[in-house]
């Protein structure tokens, strides 16, 4: 979570990403709806919410069921605060933020995501102007594409490390809320917060603190309306994820040989992970400027000189996310890792990255476990 000029560096980023895309993008994405849940709404007038168990509330509030136009807040330590609008009709969910007088886009549907942008003036007409645009404002940016790519998602998982509770929340967005709690049951790893709408169960703030109780992640929607959204907005999601430019939201996960093969060296797993961690996705980090990769959210996580393994390891809520790549010889410098959040080290030619929010004795005790 912590941004850092040179490209390598900046890799800590993809942790607050991840979160992020695991807090929204799963919180907002088109799911297709629980047929219990919209059976419930439709035939009676209590609210969806009505009766749920905590893991149930939860998982309705992953997985929505009503269409909405919201002005949501995100905050991380590294990205500061950016604003995003969203919407969700028609099994599309579409994030946009204005930046260099245009509007950037990414729309969500079936698994698929494509980054487009729209003229404010072109936009009431629905036309995409392009898929492609230069960089802009960073921060924005990088919150857009973390909207872009859902991590993996295991409700067992979740169940096996965390426990569950609701009690009455206050008002966010000047709608009733439930307030879920999930706390975790080993010590050192993140615990979230979520706040539930009463009445359709989609999640309107959500909370994630560190070991140590701090801030590490906040998504908060400021007003939100389930009225049917403006059609032009829907409109033009629905054209640019029709294009060619439209790619899988994440690329399947590889084995060890295989993203060993695609690196060019030999990828390892650390012996010990802290409790509840697992193993979820390994696959080459994926880097903005790749020919096959398009849109403005691609994010710049690896030199082009060398490609660079990604890890991810989850307990449900929380990401620890370990990079792997091989350096020049002219460039090697042997180092031992060091505790932190961010964790960097070197060893026969191979750089090391380790980045959590767990404690930083338990993700030392993870990269010395290599």
């Amino acid at each position: 979570m912590r941004l850092r000029q040179s490209i390598w560096s900046a890799l800590p980023m993809l942790p607050a990403l991840a979160c992020a895309v695991c807090l929204v993008s799963v919180f907002l994405f088109a799911y297709p709806a629980h047929a219990a849940f919209a059976a419930a709404a439709a035939s009676t007038s209590a609210p969806a919410t009505a009766g749920l168990a905590a893991e149930a509330l939860y998982e309705l509030s992953m997985r929505p069921t009503s269409d909405y136009e919201a002005r949501i807040r995100m905050w991380n330590p590294s990205a500061a605060e950016v604003w995003v609008d969203a919407v969700r009709a028609d099994g599309i969910t579409v994030y946009s933020i204005r930046a260099s007088g245009c509007v950037a886009s990414v729309a969500l549907a079936n698994g698929m995501r494509v980054f487009y942008r729209t003229s404010p003036n072109a936009a009431s007409s629905g036309s995409v102007v392009d898929a492609t645009y230069p960089l802009v404002v960073a921060q924005r940016m990088r919150a857009l594409a973390s909207l872009a790519e859902p991590l993996h998602y295991d409700s067992a998982l979740l169940s096996e490390n965390y426990t569950l509770a609701t009690a009455r929340g206050a008002a966010v967005a000047g709608r009733e809320t439930i307030e879920l709690r999930i706390e975790p049951k080993w010590p050192g790893n993140v615990r979230r917060t979520v706040w539930t709408d009463l009445h359709t169960g989609t999640a309107l703030r959500v909370e994630d603190r560190n070991y140590r109780g701090d801030l590490i992640w906040l998504w908060e929607v400021e007003r939100i309306s389930f009225e049917p959204p403006h059609r032009h907005i829907v409109e033009a999601a629905r054209a640019a994820l029709s294009s060619d430019d439209a790619l899988p939201c994440t690329g399947p996960s590889m084995s060890l040989g295989e993203v060993s093969r695609t690196a060019g060296f030999g990828v390892t797993l650390p012996a010990w992970a802290p409790e509840g961690y697992r193993l979820v996705a390994l696959r080459p980090a994926r880097a903005i400027g790749d020919p096959e990769e398009s849109g403005p959210g691609r994010l710049r996580l690896m030199a082009r000189m060398a490609p660079v393994a990604q890890l991810i390891y989850s307990d449900g809520v929380g990401t620890i996310t370990f990079y792997q790549r091989r350096v020049p010889w002219w460039a090697r410098r042997a180092s031992a890792p060091r505790v932190g959040h961010a964790i960097e080290w070197e060893r026969n030619g191979i750089r090391y990255l380790l980045v959590g929010d767990v404690d930083p004795e338990l993700l030392l005790r993870m990269a010395r476990s290599l």
